[in-house]
């Protein structure tokens, strides 16, 4: 209690402050629209870097500043953001992007095919890049026509080219930043030169981050001049911001949602989202790495009861298949249900009928995470597993899941809560990105050292089908061994996108990747 008093205080303290820096002039614009010209968003976490190449935070904050070829509407369908139009030639793996005219950087510059050239050059060429694994596996060159055409060629015929150009990799950067600031793009308020309807104005890390609409963005300027980031991991903080209209946006303890739809000044929105969780197997542990031992973890869990008891208030599902519903080629395996005794049975033929001890690594941000990793232990101890549950801060988190190794070196846990998304809504990169193989072990997102020779021949040959219906047979024989056969983790939740604001916000959507589209979000005095 006492600390969330403070990190309350905190918050009131950022607001007031914000608000005796604003100027006479800005008050008076503000009382004659009837609108806010500053929004505050109160969010749990910072971003790792502002740079879509590096950033494995969320998008939320980062699409703000900068822009991409393509994206997602707000009903999921793919359109053009800094490319007017596109086209496939003949060899089916040349795609010709027709950049926008008269698209401006934050600094003022024009953009031209010369930054998308860079911008691909350093995610394809630089194995320091995050991202550099994922994109090689659909893109293969780049080059410039002209300074206002660009051409992307792949390896092969891919289907889901334009899904895969919408996640945030793909973000484009400023030509002259990449040469200038190299590795430290994105983490510091000069080394962010971006094309979006904001530009990042103040950034002071794990505290607050200030944005500012940009006037020459190209769909035009946005109604709103300022966002106010302000980063609270105290959920409850949040909630008592929100209640008393310190802040306008937040995303609040999922607990408190019935209560808040029944708050008079409040309204809760949930949209559908891509996300789900669940405790993700280390499969270079000695016990993990046995695919009968994670099927008889599979079966000793009653994922239905969970939701019952712990997501049921904003009506999460379990999860059917490991992508979520809202993903291309997800197929519906149904929940798998609980079965005790041939989970016993399946340990006893591993070796193990006493069972065995393990260390279950819990990350609290995430939403009911321990809740959930109490449960899980509890249900484990039936079938003679010994589980303990160690939880861990931002910190260690982040740490472990960067930095591949050797697999499984400097890795304690047997198991670890996760959460897992198709961040282009579609099962090449929410599958492929995950689980497949890396030649060294080391892939960078592929956290558990899960490998399954079948599962990577699947995804392989999905990747390049052009038939539709054949490559959604093969997205089921894929998800059927990762859900079922050889499962890669517990999928417990599919997720939404949950936001909660003052009754007075307008405009206020996001696609399925919980984007903002911040073209008509205002709030009213």
């Amino acid at each position: 209690m006492k600390k969330t008093a403070i990190l309350l205080l905190m918050v009131l303290l950022s607001v007031s402050m914000l608000f005796a820096a604003g100027s006479s002039e800005d008050a008076q614009v503000a009382d004659s629209t009837g609108y806010k010209d500053t929004i505050i968003i109160a969010t749990g976490a910072d971003q790792n870097y502002m740079d879509g190449q590096m950033n494995n935070t969320n998008d939320v904050f980062l699409r703000a500043c900068y822009s991409q070829l393509v994206r997602r509407a707000l009903d999921g369908s793919i359109e053009g953001d800094l490319a007017e139009s596109w086209s496939v030639g003949e060899d089916g793996v040349t795609w010709t992007f027709n950049l926008r005219h008269g698209v401006k950087f934050h600094n003022g510059k024009e953009l031209t095919s010369k930054d998308v050239v860079a911008s691909y050059d350093r995610l394809l060429n630089n194995p320091a890049v995050r991202y550099n694994s994922l994109a090689k596996g659909y893109i293969e060159d780049v080059y410039a026509v002209d300074d206002y055409t660009v051409c992307l060629v792949t390896p092969g015929p891919v289907a889901s080219l334009l899904a895969n150009l919408t996640h945030r990799s793909n973000l484009i950067l400023d030509a002259d930043y990449i040469e200038k600031y190299g590795m430290d793009l994105g983490l510091t308020v000069e080394s962010v030169n971006g094309t979006g309807p904001y530009r990042l104005v103040s950034w002071d890390r794990d505290q607050e981050m200030v944005l500012e609409a940009f006037p020459d963005y190209f769909r035009g300027e946005v109604p709103t001049k300022n966002i106010d980031i302000l980063i609270v991991t105290d959920a409850n903080a949040r909630d008592v911001a929100l209640e008393t209209g310190q802040v306008d946006i937040t995303i609040v303890n999922t607990s408190e949602i019935p209560r808040l739809q029944e708050t008079p000044g409040i309204q809760v929105k949930m949209f559908e989202g891509i996300g789900a969780h669940g405790l993700q197997f280390n499969c270079a542990n000695e016990y993990m790495k046995d695919p009968r031992v994670r099927q008889a973890i599979n079966y000793a869990i009653d994922k239905q009861l969970i939701i019952d008891v712990l997501y049921s208030d904003i009506g999460e599902r379990a999860c059917t298949a490991p992508v979520n519903p809202n993903v291309w080629g997800y197929y519906d395996f149904g929940v798998v249900a609980q079965d005790v005794e041939k989970a016993k049975a399946l340990l006893a033929e591993a070796g193990y009928p006493d069972g065995f001890d393990i260390t279950i690594m819990c990350n609290p941000g995430y939403n009911k995470a321990t809740e959930t990793c109490e449960m899980i232990v509890s249900m484990l101890a039936d079938v003679g597993i010994n589980a303990s549950i160690e939880v861990v801060d931002d910190a260690t988190f982040n740490s472990s899941m960067g930095g591949r190794t050797y697999p499984g070196e400097n890795f304690p846990w047997a198991m670890f809560f996760m959460g897992f998304g198709a961040g282009t809504a579609d099962c090449d990169e929410g599958l492929r990105r995950i689980w497949t193989t890396s030649p060294d072990g080391n892939n960078n997102n592929n956290y558990g050292w899960y490998s399954n020779a079948e599962v990577d021949r699947l995804l392989a040959e999905a990747m390049g089908e052009l038939d539709e219906e054949r490559r959604l047979e093969l997205y089921k024989e894929a998800q059927q061994i990762l859900y079922i056969d050889d499962p890669a983790a517990i999928f417990t939740n599919d997720r939404y996108n949950v936001w909660t604001m003052s009754d007075k916000v307008e405009g206020f959507e996001v696609n399925v990747n919980n984007v903002i589209f911040w073209d008509n979000l205002r709030c009213r005095n």
